[in-house]
């Protein structure tokens, strides 16, 4: 069973926070009928919202302890291991592509690790926020319902009257500047041990970015090395060529900026949808495309953004990234992990 998520689940559909013109009941409404029609706000207005997310593999749930068919390039059947990730810096673009920046709201604790009374710790804070889609702990089957499970984004927004959203935009990742600093000490969801327990990257002093892993049926093979296997195939986005040592960053050195960043900027194109009916899909089916789960032709098991890792380019591909420039240079294709699509009413 899914744990239930008690935050408000659509996309601009919860109360208003300061006066408001309201031209109907709902808060956001359509404009045109094709295929490019976008979301016009009938404002000016101050806004509270929850974004909703969902994790798939092409059109089935992640569930965790389920297997799937078909997985990459060589249709592997897989089970996950782990599917969390970190976004921030979130953004409604206009029609003129303007950008309307959204808050997080700040449901932080501090070091300290408070709970509610489910055992849930902040799955944001006002920098950054944490999705994790492991239903049960561990991801294992038959295992306690995950407490920290999160499939949604809290923001508030000002938006003008008249204006026209054709897109939503955020980046995946940590920002820099929390990027290197002692998690022992950090507010959640950035917490080691906490949230971020098994999201700490040791070797290059921040954080894994993304934590999307794998066990394939049968494990992992290496084409060209017949000793070399593994049961774990994993996804670990995260930044790299930092010049400034883990134990350096301990001694109180400042980080530098890494050479490969490794923060894509993610565009979702609303088309026909409706802002306030949106929900954001990461398809790992996508994010594999061109890739083989069930081989490893070196590097580090899976994909944790070597620079000379086989099985990256095609995953940094898929994400839109290059996998050796960093952000801002290095989209070479548009990406295709994310995408948009109708929010399934509660009945």
């Amino acid at each position: 069973m899914r744990p239930l998520f008690t935050a408000p689940t659509s996309f601009f559909s919860t109360a208003l926070i300061a006066s408001a013109v309201l031209s109907s009941s709902a808060l956001l409404t359509a404009c045109g009928g094709d295929s490019s029609s976008s979301t016009e706000i009938v404002g000016p207005r101050e806004i509270a919202a929850t974004i909703p997310f969902a994790a798939v593999v092409g059109d089935a749930d992640v569930v965790c302890g389920e297997d799937y068919l078909n997985v990459g390039s060589d249709a592997s059947t897989v089970s996950f291991v782990d599917f969390r990730f970190y976004v921030h810096d979130f953004k409604l673009v206009t029609d003129t592509g303007a950008e309307i920046e959204l808050s997080l709201d700040d449901v932080s604790t501090t070091a300290s690790g408070e709970s509610d009374a489910s055992g849930t710790s902040p799955s944001q804070n006002s920098r950054v926020a944490q999705l994790d889609f492991r239903d049960t702990l561990g991801c294992e089957a038959e295992a306690d319902v995950n407490p920290n499970f999160n499939d949604g984004v809290q923001v508030t927004a000002t938006v003008e009257e008249g204006v026209t959203v054709a897109a939503i935009r955020f980046t995946l990742g940590v920002p820099f500047d929390l990027n290197h600093k002692d998690q022992a000490a950090a507010d959640e969801p950035l917490r080691n041990p906490g949230r971020a327990s098994g999201a700490g990257w040791n070797w290059q002093g921040g954080y894994k970015f993304t934590g999307i892993d794998v066990a394939p049926v049968g494990g992992w093979t290496d084409p060209q090395d017949s000793e070399r296997t593994g049961n774990r195939w994993n996804m670990h986005l995260g930044s790299t060529g930092c010049p400034v040592s883990l134990s350096d960053l301990e001694s109180g050195t400042e980080p530098e900026i890494c050479e490969n960043p490794n923060r894509p900027e993610i565009t979702i194109e609303l088309g026909a949808i409706d802002v306030e009916q949106a929900e954001i899909v990461i398809d790992y089916a996508a994010l594999v495309s061109g890739v083989s789960v069930a081989q490893d032709e070196g590097g580090a098991p899976g994909c944790m953004s070597g620079t000379t890792d086989p099985e990256c380019e095609a995953v940094f591909a898929n994400l839109g990234l290059g996998l050796d420039l960093g952000v801002g240079e290095n989209a070479e294709s548009e990406q295709s992990v994310f995408s948009v699509r109708e929010k399934v009413s509660a009945e």
